[in-house]
């Protein structure tokens, strides 16, 4: 199993945004510095308490602090951009990183976002896998035309540059309704969770597995889930330090459920919509106690994880380390004992598993 970060990019006390910035490519360099495989971070747009509007610049920044570590956006929201455009745009990321490139590709789910680019959040997974159709036969460099429902292009002309990683970035995709593990399953395409309870991921994982041996591909672990997460020397420690950074990142599912409730979702997000509720009615102790926040000392955390490593086939886990506001130095902090304290327990506990 390999660990990844999710850079969540929340204003900070006292920090601009140039500060902001700074620091986060500081944290991306540490992780590589601290052993974590991936880095992967977010877009939004026109939100003040997410201000990532063109992820793939901060990747092509980070790729000058970094050596090793391999970064992604977690997702492009391909509803929002031409499908040339973004290929082009993963083509030069691989040659800035030197083939570090994990290519996400998303819909995205926030509904605010939608009404300001004026596109029907309702045609969204149409406008997916069309998409995702048209990237993938310009990654393999393809000549070719293509009229269809949303986009019209003419590729006459090598992908310039080169991709270094052949045959092209590994494409990661966002699923959570039976329908889009369906569609990434057949396509054998690593799938991201945000947030999903154990039980639920583990249904999933079962769906996307018999998906995945019936299209013919072989039965790799391909399931990467998201989790919040804190260390500090002792349990209370943690969960008293934690508590109020958590509060104001787990609101995400309360507005998630304001926008169900004042305009409905489309009912390709019903999943997402549906856990919304579920999610924002948990307390604080619930969240820790269902390991969907992992909370804790470094020997509560590693309990955790192997928990969620006996329930689930997982091919990466990703902590959230930035709750909320939270302070450089406490996100940092955290990092540092994670990686040092929590993770070679890990590795120990699936060396002795496998032996």
């Amino acid at each position: 199993m390999k660990f990844a970060i999710w850079g969540t990019t929340a204003p900070r006390e006292g920090r601009s945004h140039h500060e902001l910035y700074r620091e986060h490519l500081d944290e991306i360099a540490l992780a590589e510095a601290l052993g974590f495989d991936h880095y992967w971070i977010y877009e939004h747009h026109l939100q003040p308490s997410a201000p990532m509007p063109a992820p793939n610049l901060l990747l092509a920044a980070a790729a000058q602090r970094t050596s090793r570590i391999r970064l992604g956006n977690m997702v492009n929201v391909v509803s929002f951009r031409n499908p040339l455009l973004l290929a082009e745009e993963a083509a030069l990321l691989d040659s800035f990183t030197n083939g570090r490139l994990d290519l996400g590709l998303g819909r995205g789910s926030n509904l605010t976002e939608y009404r300001t680019f004026g596109v029907a959040m309702d045609r969204s997974r149409a406008i997916f896998e069309e998409s995702v159709g048209v990237i993938r036969r310009i990654l393999a460099d393809e000549n070719f035309d293509h009229a269809g429902q949303f986009f019209r292009l003419e590729k006459r002309a090598p992908l310039s540059p080169t991709l270094v990683q052949k045959p092209h970035p590994p494409i990661y995709v966002t699923a959570a309704s039976q329908e889009s593990l369906r569609w990434a399953a057949e396509r054998d395409l690593p799938a991201v969770q945000l947030d999903s309870p154990i039980d639920e991921c583990r249904r999933d994982i079962e769906f996307y597995r018999s998906i995945q041996i019936a299209s013919g591909h072989a039965p790799v672990p391909r399931f990467c889930l998201t989790r919040e997460v804190y260390i500090a020397e002792t349990d209370e420690r943690a969960k008293r330090d934690a508590y109020p950074y958590l509060l104001q990142y787990w609101g995400l599912w309360g507005r998630y459920t304001q926008f169900l409730a004042e305009a409905g979702a489309p009912g390709s997000f019903e999943t997402w919509y549906r856990r919304a509720p579920r999610l924002a009615a948990m307390s604080f102790d619930d969240l820790i106690e269902n390991g969907l926040v992992l909370a804790g000392s470094p020997e509560t955390v590693a309990r955790k994880i192997a928990e969620h490593r006996k329930a689930l086939d997982l091919a990466t886990l990703v902590g959230v380390f930035q709750l909320g506001s939270m302070p450089h130095e406490m996100v940092t902090k955290s990092l540092t004992a994670f990686a040092e304290q929590v993770m070679p327990r890990v590795r120990a506990a699936e060396k002795a598993n496998a032996a």
